[in-house]
């Protein structure tokens, strides 16, 4: 089972005693880089790119959907912690994966429920595993479950380049749980939130990403400058929670922005959803 990874731009957090009712509102587009994620008869171990971890998201989505006798096998393209969505991708294609072990016409909205309650449990995020079921360029409107999403149509999607350069790990906990960066977050969340609804484009997504990079604080003094010198391109910020700088750009600029980036991945907007 293939989840791409979410890059989330901005948003709100919502926290509640149901996890059901815990996540948040903001905006997000999935990348053609993921996570591949396969089950297999075994003791109950979790593997990532070979190595065994406990992996908490995908330690939740074992226990909560109740099978054993299974080793859970994710491969990714894309590193863990680094606000690219991959713990979400690990505990959504695990659900599907088990899911299908124990029910093969389970319904996917339950799955999505196990994975979106497990990453609230681990407090490794709040929305991704919501976009990454829709897929494209996601406006969560509501937060929680069940999802209440804008999916924006992108046909130009394919003109466009996703660049990422990954500057390090960042802790989605000590934000989420934190009430002074809550404040602070959706003081600005709410405000772009109204703004990219009435005006949402790639483009608009791209500005009011940076806004929220900057007016939260949550961006690195690295980053910020790199978005400087990136603004030649269709728009650059930080990804949602991570040390990692993302940039939209097209075909022309394309060499222009890896040439000032010392590790850059490529991407394309991927905007099928999973399979």
């Amino acid at each position: 089972m293939y989840i791409p990874g979410h890059i989330t731009g901005f948003f709100t957090i919502h926290r509640d005693r149901d996890p059901l009712k815990t996540g948040s509102t903001g905006a997000g587009i999935t990348v053609d880089r993921g996570v591949i994620t396969e089950v297999r008869r075994g003791k109950g171990r979790i593997y990532f790119n070979g190595r065994e971890m406990d992996l908490c998201p995908t330690r939740e989505v074992m226990k909560n959907i109740g099978v054993e006798g299974y080793d859970v096998i994710h491969r990714s393209q894309l590193p863990l912690g680094c606000g690219l969505g991959i713990s979400g991708a690990c505990a959504l294609g695990c659900a599907y994966e088990l899911g299908r072990v124990v029910d093969p016409q389970r319904d996917e909205l339950e799955l999505l429920k196990v994975a979106h309650i497990s990453e609230v449990r681990c407090g490794t995020g709040l929305g991704d595993v919501i976009g990454q079921y829709f897929g494209g360029f996601v406006i969560r409107r509501k937060p929680g479950f069940p999802p209440e999403v804008k999916k924006i149509n992108i046909g130009e999607g394919e003109r466009y380049y996703i660049v990422l350069e990954v500057l390090g790990r960042k802790e989605t906990r000590d934000i989420i749980e934190d009430p002074r960066w809550i404040e602070r977050i959706n003081r600005v969340g709410s405000r772009l939130l109204k703004e990219i609804l009435k005006d949402p484009t790639l483009e608009n997504f791209m500005r009011l990403s940076y806004t929220f990079a900057r007016e939260s604080g949550l961006a690195s003094e690295e980053i910020l400058s790199l978005c400087e010198d990136l603004s030649f391109t269709r728009g650059a910020s930080q990804a949602m929670l991570g040390n990692t700088l993302f940039v939209l750009c097209t075909e022309e600029e394309i060499e222009d922005v890896l040439s000032i980036l010392r590790n850059p991945i490529t991407c394309r907007i991927y905007e099928g959803n999973h399979g």
